[in-house]
């Protein structure tokens, strides 16, 4: 779980000096290159996976071949990936956690808004993927379905027409399912980050303590384990509702033309009801 200094990635390297864009986001900038044939030099394939390796996770092909040739032991697996090492993403979270105390000072700090800076690229990365594949599954029903139906009722077919529109029906329903996968194999990386940050930043303090004994063994490793887990799957499920509003108003504007005021008043009706139970949930908690 232990990475090397060099895989450093954080606002600042070794002398303080603050990096540029490129120099931070490089390794995740080769994995938008929709295909790299020639990227072997990492130690684990995924840092040298593609944008479709990483999507569809057919980088793990070779690890599931191999597996089902031969039982996979801890020496024949590849090793883990610098990006996701403990001592990476320990260090820059406390480095993100130190410019916080110092900003706010250590009583106002919120671990709330290091978390945020530590994740928001991926955050907001996962969230473009998911309005694209919203975008490419509200274009294939409502456009082009309905252009094929209209081609195939027209006495004038025109085949090179209905052949392009089964092709771009084709294409956004392969896009919708490439950006849905790319959103989560992103949170799902980014998940892992957070966990192993904070994990090893309370294990490291716990350590700095000569004497535990206002804490038991077992305390020690809930919050290692399951108590930390909250944290894993708040940072793989919480983008993807942050499309619902996105979705809401494009849904509303659809119905709006096609329906009239009277959808506006349905959906009014839906949100109201949402909120009402999402209410009532909170007081059952």
């Amino acid at each position: 779980m232990v990475g090397e200094d060099p895989y450093l990635i954080s606002d600042l390297d070794r002398r303080g000096r603050r990096r540029s864009f490129v120099e931070r986001y490089d390794p995740s900038l080769k994995t938008m290159i929709p295909v790299r044939p020639y990227a072997r030099l990492a130690p684990n394939p995924m840092d040298d996976a593609g944008l479709l390796s990483f999507a569809t996770f057919s980088w793990l092909t070779p690890v599931m071949v191999q597996g089902y040739k031969h039982t996979l032991t801890v020496d024949t697996l590849p090793p883990l990936s610098p990006y996701d090492s403990s001592n990476t993403n320990a260090k820059g979270f406390r480095i993100l956690w130190d410019e916080e105390v110092e900003k706010v000072g250590p009583e106002k700090a919120s671990l709330g808004r290091v978390v945020w800076k530590f994740q928001r690229t991926r955050v907001l990365m996962a969230i473009v993927a998911n309005i694209l594949c919203i975008v490419m599954a509200a274009i294939g029903p409502t456009i082009l379905l309905h252009q094929i139906l209209q081609q195939t009722e027209s006495t004038s077919r025109n085949v090179w027409v209905g052949t392009g529109l089964c092709i771009a029906l084709f294409a956004t329903e392969f896009t919708k399912v490439l950006f849905w996968a790319l959103a989560w194999a992103i949170n799902y990386r980014t998940a892992i980050r957070l966990k192993v940050a904070v994990s090893t930043l309370v294990f490291e303090n716990l350590v700095s303590f000569k004497m535990l004994t206002h804490i038991s063994v077992g305390e020690v490793l809930n919050i290692l384990s399951s108590d930390s887990y909250p944290l894993f799957e708040a940072a793989l499920f919480c983008p993807l509702p942050a499309t619902i509003p996105i979705l809401t108003a494009v849904c509303a504007v659809y119905a709006f033309f096609i329906l009239g005021p009277t959808a506006l008043i349905g959906i009014s009706v839906c949100l109201w009801l949402s909120s009402v139970q999402l209410s009532e949930g909170q007081q059952f908690q």
